[in-house]
């Protein structure tokens, strides 16, 4: 047994260690130099796999992949740097004064670079300490250990499952991912699993926060540390944020509950952005660790699962993104659903469509794009949801009304915001916000640069008190947030300086507390 020190806080592992020793050339007379050492051996990380009582208890040992290492001296001085291989072996040069191996939960290279980090600035990656000493011939094996409330392993399953997603978003696109780093740390990160954006802006540094387990109850608490889906789930944010739409007015998408299609299109790319990196259809959130714990999601992307279906069910979004990848790239068909364009092209399609002027995507104008791009065929897309169990009206009419309502300026949309009623009135439970029937889209086109307005009269008193509470919200076709109304009376209004010419996306929605009412909407140029 051996002491290791992960941020200062000491660790027993089992390890061997061991260094090459060469004597230095030595001047007769002189004092002998200090022996070089060359470091050799292996990083590898415990995992844990999801099971039906939580975080499996059993841990599994995998190679922290191309990992980057530090050997110092006594005084604590770099000496050489360098990085594990795909198999987590490394050497490092022969040196005299080696003291300490810093292995780092960081991957810098050509291809790739990403580090997982004390810190929401990014800048205190997670490290592990080895120190050096005696004279042993055999290499390091060195294995960051995940115990009971506490050890390194998480930032290295979280760093290599990084890896597995980048790798995986490069290959399907031939695009490099920009730098990334992970906000995580056990006791830390509290709150919840989310992708930050640009951090700083304007850095070209890209972060995710995970939800690392409320202080000494890891074992019991929601931590995402070993759910590889909830990882890779954010990180596929990142990836459609460069690469493809952002059709999602943000907010609240629990299972089992129909929300704004273009919520739920938006969250459904990205998990099925997790399974395909993965390949497996299996998307599942622990809490806790067996026997004990629970799943808080479990999914199979590759059957119909149970709960309402249609353009606001983000499980059918993203059971119908696996059925149109697998068959191909290396994914299982399980069903022989027909369709086989591959994860790679299903990732063109998804670009592809991102470049249409005005593209506000939900599940079924992805489908139609599919058809009128020439990618799958009418009567193939439809056998294909035949043979899967998914609703045909998915798939809709060439020609026919879409999501969002196209809005002419100067015309009055009537409408009409339910987040009351439960069960909702298309299915599920009520959800106020971002529910499938308390939030309307509405698409413009500006022609030419000018100021507009936004102005929704509700039928009632628009007070929350009598449910009636609507607001208002004006974005680019971006997702960026360019106005917003929150009043609570019955006339919300959005005057905005000039805009450029293009289109817009304009939200009718429930203020959130559960309302019920019919609006008129009109858009106008001042």
């Amino acid at each position: 047994m051996m002491t290791l020190s992960y941020h200062g806080t000491p660790l027993l592992a089992v390890l061997v260690i061991s260094a090459c020793t060469c004597s230095g050339s030595q001047v007769p007379g002189e004092a002998p130099l200090p022996m070089a050492r060359a470091v050799t051996g292996r990083v590898a990380y415990e995992a844990r796999q999801p099971t039906t009582s939580g975080a499996s208890a059993a841990r599994e040992v995998r190679p922290a992949r191309f990992v980057s290492l530090e050997v110092l001296d006594a005084s604590g001085r770099t000496l050489t740097s360098g990085a594990t291989d795909a198999d987590g072996r490394f050497e490092l040069a022969a040196l005299p004064g080696a003291a300490q191996l810093v292995v780092w939960a960081r991957v810098s290279n050509s291809d790739h670079d990403v580090a997982v980090t004390l810190d929401i600035q990014g800048t205190q990656t997670h490290r592990l300490d080895v120190p050096i000493a005696g004279d042993l011939s055999a290499p390091l094996d060195i294995v960051a250990t995940d115990g009971a409330e506490g050890g390194p392993a998480g930032a290295f399953h979280i760093l290599d499952t990084m890896l597995v997603g980048l790798e995986a978003a490069e290959r399907w696109t031939g695009r490099q991912m920009p730098p990334v780093f992970v906000y995580w740390g056990r006791g830390i990160t509290t709150s919840w699993s989310y992708y930050r954006g640009e951090q700083p802006a304007g850095s070209g540094r890209y972060a995710l926060e995970l939800m690392g387990g409320d202080p000494g109850q890891q074992h019991t608490t929601d931590t995402d540390e070993h759910d590889e889906a909830i990882m890779l789930h954010e990180l596929g944010h990142l990836v459609m944020d460069l690469i493809s739409t952002s059709s999602s007015l943000t907010g609240r998408h629990p299972p089992g509950v129909l929300v704004d299609p273009g919520l739920a299109w938006e969250e459904a790319k990205v998990s099925w952005f997790a399974v395909a990196a993965r390949n497996d259809p299996l998307y599942q959130d622990t809490i806790g660790v067996e026997p004990i714990g629970r799943l808080r999601v479990d999914r199979d992307y590759s059957r119909v699962n149970p709960g309402p279906r249609g353009i606001g069910s983000e499980q059918t979004a993203g059971e119908v993104l696996w059925d149109l990848a697998d068959g191909a790239g290396g994914i299982e068909d399980r069903n022989d659903d027909g369709v086989a364009l591959g994860p790679d092209g299903v990732m063109a399609a998804l670009v592809a469509m991102s470049r249409v002027d005005g593209s506000w995507p939900c599940v079924s104008s992805f489908l139609r794009f599919l058809i009128d791009s020439g990618r799958v065929g009418e009567l193939d897309l439809k056998a294909m949801l035949q043979r899967t169990g998914q609703p045909e009206d998915l798939l809709p009419l060439p020609g026919a009304a879409s999501w969002p309502e196209d809005l002419s300026l100067g015309s009055v949309a009537s409408g009409a915001i339910d987040g009351l009623s439960d069960p909702a009135p298309s299915g599920g439970p009520a959800h106020p916000s971002t529910g499938f029937d308390s939030t309307r889209a509405y698409r413009f086109r500006l022609q030419s640069p000018a100021p507009i307005e936004v102005r929704l009269d509700i039928s009632g008193s628009g007070a929350p008190a009598d449910h009636q509470d609507l607001d208002l919200e004006l974005r680019s076709t971006a997702g960026e947030l360019i106005g917003t109304s929150r009043g609570t009376g019955a006339d919300e209004r959005i005057l905005t300086p000039p805009l450029p010419a293009g289109w817009y996306i304009v939200h009718v929605r429930d203020a959130g507390n559960g309302n019920r009412a019919r609006f008129g909407l009109v858009v106008s140029s001042r």
